[in-house]
């Protein structure tokens, strides 16, 4: 298999790539004094790496964030803690991922232009782009999965033994040091390893190599998992166990709803599969039609799910109603909004399996051979979680991307022409935009709440007597406790109270006004990118406690 050599094109197409990826980050301004989403978790973990040079968890997430920590406390030894500081140092992984695959789709034969095309579809994604602007585990999760898979594709195509066992040491450490960050990265190793072997299985240095790595791969996540369980406040869950019927209904529910989801994140790439429509034979394409619409109706009247997975693309923007604040946030994604994207799905999702065949270029098979497993597994892990732990959000998506990408467009390459139409170019720059937009919206209310906290705690309040929503209160929490008490099972109104049991609100940092209650203060306006571009976050106290500091613990409820 011959593979073209990096030329001029390749570097201004992966230069731009990277900038693109910086603009949409920088484009969101990242600029907030507390954290987003559950990146605070992962930010106190480094601001104690840099405090004490030990790893320390706080009992909200399952993940070790190694490699993340260890990043994030040399900075803020370097610069001094801040939440603005931490996003940005996710910038570098989010630019890696996005030369990576570009890389990769050029290996796995794809022309420069829809090489380009395939990176930006994904790293302008509206589920890439605000997990790039925090400090979640996601992007960098990502980066070393693809950098282990480029590792992957580079033994592969070594030319002589001693290259490829460099290739396969390098995988071997990426994924090592990655399944530390995310666990699900030790998959690709030790699902990639076997492979090569076999497909070098005549030169027995590469053999020996993969079969010693393998070992070390099979060692690496026993050894970690061993030490990581050992540590307090480390978050583990066994799950629910289900009766094999109703087990094997709800994993059918969630093979729709990730379906459903990737379906949506790669409508730019499904998109111009509209150009060769009068290419399918009519029975093919009914039958693609039939097949997408049956995928979307299932979730939507079988299983009564909404179209959106969730969790980062909501019909509020970042984050659903009442996930992380108290109040109704304004419906971005409206109805019809809804509506329309569920026919683009189903329309782009027909006449893509409708030109779906035998993969018989040898660059993509090789691709797809390394790739695939991996993903097969990860995929068959999030599945599993799904059911367990009712956790499945649109952000997991991303890692099973490429492998769905790459094979559809090299096929509209190969069998239509030689650039991406302009009708992709259109959906990848509106899912860049809404990316860059919602993210800012989430950012700048976020700014709101803190500047409206802040005055409480300027006039004496202290911050245990205000609830600012899910990052605001874990925060206090944290600084208070020292932990996440998920152990506390206490009903609360507002579902984050039960674990926060150092806090006694008095003043409510909300959305919209809540009934029972009466401003304490003015609201905090601040300018969205997205309608309503007007918005404020208002703060609220109890009518019998206005001016006071006592209250009752959690009172409130959403109108």
């Amino acid at each position: 298999m011959e593979v073209e050599r990096p030329g001029r094109k390749d570097r201004l197409y992966g230069a731009l790539c990277a900038l693109l990826v910086i603009a949409s980050v920088l484009g969101s301004v990242p600029i907030l004094a507390m954290g987003i989403n559950d990146d605070w978790s992962y930010a106190w973990t480094a601001r104690e790496f840099a405090r004490t040079g030990h790893l320390a968890y706080n009992g909200w997430v399952g993940a070790m964030v190694a490699v993340q920590a260890v990043w994030g406390g040399l900075l803020i030894r370097l610069f001094g803690f801040s939440f603005t500081l931490l996003r940005l140092s996710t910038l570098p992984f989010a630019v890696g991922c996005a030369l990576f695959l570009y890389a990769l789709g050029r290996r796995a034969g794809l022309q420069p232009a829809f090489a380009l095309f395939g990176p930006l579809a994904v790293a302008l994604s509206p589920v890439f782009i605000p997990m790039a602007a925090s400090f979640m585990t996601d992007v960098p999760g990502f980066f070393f999965w693809l950098a282990a898979l480029y590792c992957a594709v580079r033994a592969w195509d070594s030319g002589s033994a001693t290259g490829a066992c460099a290739w396969l040491a390098a995988m071997a450490l990426l994924g090592a040091a990655g399944g530390t960050e995310r666990q699900v990265v030790w998959a690709v190793p030790l699902t990639v390893l076997p492979t090569i072997a076999w497909a070098r299985r005549k030169e027995r240095a590469v053999v020996a190599a993969a079969t010693l790595l393998f070992a070390a791969s099979v060692a690496v996540p026993g050894l970690s998992l061993r030490w990581f369980q050992a540590q307090t406040n480390t978050a583990a869950g066994a799950g629910e166990n289900w009766p094999w019927l109703e087990f094997a209904w709800y994993e059918l529910e969630s093979v729709l709803q990730v379906a459903v989801s990737c379906l949506i994140l790669t409508l730019p790439v499904l998109a111009i599969s509209l150009r060769r429509a009068g290419l399918h034979p009519a029975r093919k394409l009914a039958l693609g039609l039939l097949l997408s619409a049956g995928i979307v109706a299932a979730q939507l009247w079988l299983f009564g799910d909404p179209l959106l997975l969730g969790n980062i693309i909501e019909p509020t923007g970042f984050l659903g109603q009442g996930v992380e604040a108290l109040g109704r946030k304004p419906e971005i994604l409206t109805a019809p909004v809804r509506m329309f994207l569920g026919l683009a799905v189903v329309a782009g999702g027909g006449f893509t399996f409708a030109s779906l065949g035998r993969i018989s270029d040898p660059l993509q098979r090789r691709f797809l051979l390394i790739a695939a497993p991996p993903t097969a597994l990860y995929t068959a892990a999030i599945l599993s979680r799904a059911v367990s732990d009712w956790l499945l959000f649109d952000r997991y998506m991303l890692l099973l991307l490429p492998v769905l990408i790459f094979p559809l467009l090299w096929r509209y390459q190969r069998n239509v022409r030689g650039a991406p139409p302009r009708l992709g170019w259109a959906l990848l720059a509106a899912f860049a935009l809404y990316g860059v937009a919602s993210t800012h919206d989430y950012l700048a209310a976020g700014r709101a709440k803190v500047r409206a906290a802040s005055a409480l705690t300027g006039a004496g309040v202290p911050r245990t007597r205000i609830t600012a929503g899910l990052e605001y209160d874990a925060w206090t929490e944290l600084e208070h406790s020292g932990r996440i008490r998920k152990d506390n099972a206490a009903p609360d109104e507002y579902w984050f109270w039960k674990y926060t049991p150092s806090l006694r609100p008095a003043y409510f940092v909300a959305y919209s006004r809540l009934e029972g209650m009466v401003d304490a203060a003015a609201p905090a306006r601040y300018t969205a990118w997205l309608p309503p571009f007007r918005r404020q976050i208002v703060t609220l106290t109890p009518p019998s406690r206005r001016g006071s500091e006592a209250g009752p613990r959690r009172k409130g409820a959403v109108n």
